[in-house]
């Protein structure tokens, strides 16, 4: 009989890596999700201070105000 063996076989180190890998895949993914969602934050924030801005001027002005 053979003595029973402690160490890994090529299999479970192989499949190991793969898991590993699959959820740095993922991690990296989801990384690029939350940057293109920041971006697209930052550009609806400068659009919204944008029209605030233009709507402050123009009551400064003395325009009358537009009708929504």
């Amino acid at each position: 009989m053979r003595a029973m063996e402690g160490g890994m076989t090529l299999l479970e180190v192989l499949l190991a890596m793969v898991v590993v890998a699959v959820g740095m895949f993922a991690a990296g993914a989801l990384q690029v999700r939350a940057l293109q969602a920041t971006d697209s934050a930052r550009h609806d924030a400068q659009a919204a201070l944008l029209a605030h801005t233009r709507q402050e001027r123009a009551r400064a002005a003395g325009e009358p105000k537009a009708q929504p």
